[in-house]
């Protein structure tokens, strides 16, 4: 006669896999960063973290968790021994950034032309 292991299950750690499989799902969606903004030039940087504010206000006045799209990250640069933040983003955060963003030029333009044919 065989004998039967019975599991046990748990709610509670149930829940930590489930965040951490949200996490890396987020996580893989955010694939964009402040660094990728090189269109951005005349832009000074505290008018992109306006735009990035604001970016973040628009998610949470639509209801989406703005954590969705968007993550704050540390990056150390060894060559100046030196630490700063960066931004990843999802292609919506992206884009909702560059619609925020107050200034204009040619590169930005031709972004916001490919963005209204999404």
């Amino acid at each position: 006669m065989e004998n039967e292991e019975i599991a046990i299950f748990s709610m509670r750690e149930s829940r930590f896999i489930m965040n951490d499989f949200e996490e890396a799902l987020y996580t893989s969606m955010r694939k964009y960063s402040l660094r990728q903004l090189n269109f951005m030039d005349d832009v000074a940087y505290e008018q992109i973290l306006e735009a990035l504010q604001k970016s973040m206000q628009v998610c949470n006045l639509a209801g989406v968790n703005s954590i969705q799209h968007f993550k704050k990250v540390y990056v150390y640069d060894a060559e100046v021994s030196t630490m700063h933040i960066d931004w990843q983003m999802t292609k919506k955060g992206l884009n909702l950034m560059v619609m925020q963003t107050p200034s204009m030029n040619r590169k930005m333009a031709r972004w916001l032309w490919e963005m209204a044919d999404l």
